[in-house]
């Protein structure tokens, strides 16, 4: 597969609007990484100029080390995944996969793919009784190849070269292997009478070098790709199917499997999910997630959804206004945020933020007399030249909890999920939610004490919105 590095990109269109500004970020081998932010933050720009479909105003962009900047789209070994499938209607599933194998060309040592299909037909034929059985069994005769292919596991242009030897007991199987064997032979004394040689892979070889030349993927590798791509996401009975006989899920593992059986460097993935139902996206998001797994392709995936980045990424670069806010793992996004934006935008319900002032070791929030929070020792050393000034008190929803000491809020609106309750509530001129036991008997317009985990409390600057941190 494949690194990338990005170097000071910058995206600015020919009106002058800068989409991307300075985006540095090095992606690993393998590594699973989500672009994730509002609507025009340009996280869709960045992915296009990946794919190549968008100009790179400034900066480097490298592939595995190489500088692609200026390369063709076709010739940087990426397959993309759109939102809308962008699936050819009239044609099945199998041919949709396969399509984009038959018009690929590239260079590559000159094999000989007769002498491969021989031999793959002779492999077939190691069990006479297996491959009777499976040539003679009573079927449909347009589910009769699809029959063979999988009683035999052989692929499509052996299955047919099989049935098209109309073998009916096992003396005969025996017969065709032994002419078969004897063609195979016959090449190979060719190949020898001509002083060349073969190597491992059916390469030719003239005087040890490999003859290289313009080609591409034969029927028979085209079949196996494609059946192998089939068989991860789990398409195998509807390859003969066309699109429109489809849920979304399953179109969507058909765009999948397009990009799958190209074995491309990078996969890039632009909201995959966005046109699925809530349980569909649930489930296709596993799937996606195992498939990278099986796979092992350097991927990058854009959603507008934290969710999905949060279940998905192995890294998440979170973007607004075309510059990167924050580079972590789901963890770190999470519980350490960058800043006010970040800890807004990731988690469901998002952070609470608390404006107010820091005074004798405490913290006050606008308006109110009592104190909200009082900081421990290591708080009041990081916040010493805040006090008597603004700050921005941040705290996640779940670790807000009902207690006998604290400060007092009243509840505005109270939502039941399953086991555990959604409260929003009313502090002074703020507002905050907070997380409970379903358990509890909580209403609204209700006054409830909350007080908040001293591990999990950030403090934020109020005019750079930055976290404050060590």
């Amino acid at each position: 597969m494949a690194t990338l590095k990005f170097i000071n990109i910058d995206k600015i269109y020919d009106n002058n609007v800068q989409a991307v500004f300075d985006f540095n970020l090095e992606i690993a081998d393998k590594e699973f990484i989500v672009f994730v932010g509002p609507s025009g933050c340009g996280k869709s720009t960045t992915l296009r100029m990946v794919a190549g479909l968008e100009d790179i105003s400034a900066g480097e962009l490298y592939i595995d080390g190489v500088l692609i900047n200026d390369v063709l789209p076709k010739d940087r070994d990426i397959a993309m995944v759109f939102q809308n499938y962008a699936l050819y209607p009239h044609m099945t599933v199998y041919d949709n996969m396969a399509f984009g194998l038959k018009l690929r060309h590239f260079k590559a040592p000159k094999k000989d793919h007769a002498l491969i299909q021989l031999i793959k037909l002779k492999d077939a034929l190691s069990h006479p009784a297996d491959v009777v059985k499976a040539l003679n069994e009573e079927c449909p005769k347009k589910q009769r190849l699809e029959h063979v292919i999988a009683a035999l596991s052989i692929n499509q242009y052996t299955a047919k070269k099989l049935i098209g030897l109309h073998l009916k007991d096992e003396q005969s199987v025996e017969k065709a292997k032994e002419s078969l064997e004897a063609k195979i032979q016959a090449r190979l004394d060719g190949y020898k009478a001509k002083g060349i040689t073969l190597d491992d892979d059916f390469v030719i070889l003239t005087d040890g070098k490999p003859t290289v030349v313009r080609t591409g993927f034969k029927l028979y590798e085209i079949d196996e790709k494609v059946r192998q791509a089939s068989a991860i996401l789990g398409l195998d009975e509807y390859l003969d199917r066309r699109p429109k006989a489809l849920s979304g899920g399953q179109r969507q593992r058909v765009a999948l499997g397009r990009a799958i059986v190209r074995q491309p460097k990078v996969f890039l993935m632009d909201e995959p999910l966005s046109n699925l139902d809530a349980k569909l996206r649930v489930q296709t998001r596993s799937e996606i997630t195992k498939i990278h797994r099986q796979v092992g392709a350097t991927t990058i995936y854009v959603t507008h959804d934290q969710t999905e980045a949060m279940t998905m990424a192995d890294r998440i670069v979170v973007m607004k206004d075309g510059r990167i806010q924050q580079i972590g793992t789901p963890k770190e996004v999470y519980q350490s945020p960058a800043n006010i934006f970040v800890g807004g935008f990731i988690g469901t319900p998002p952070m609470n933020f608390l404006r107010g002032e820091i005074k004798d070791g405490k913290f006050y929030a606008n308006g109110q007399k009592e104190a909200t929070y009082v900081l421990n020792k290591e708080q009041k050393a990081l916040l010493a030249d805040y006090e008597g000034k603004q700050i921005v008190f941040g705290i996640r929803p779940e670790d807000c909890v009902v207690a006998d000491k604290g400060f007092l809020v009243k509840t505005d609106v109270v939502e039941l999920l399953g086991s555990e309750l959604i409260v929003y509530a009313v502090y002074g001129d703020q507002r905050l939610v907070f997380k409970t036991s379903a358990k509890r008997d909580i209403r609204a317009e209700q006054e409830i004490t909350l007080s908040c985990d001293a591990e999990r409390v950030h403090f934020f600057d109020p005019e750079t919105t930055e976290r404050i941190h060590a």
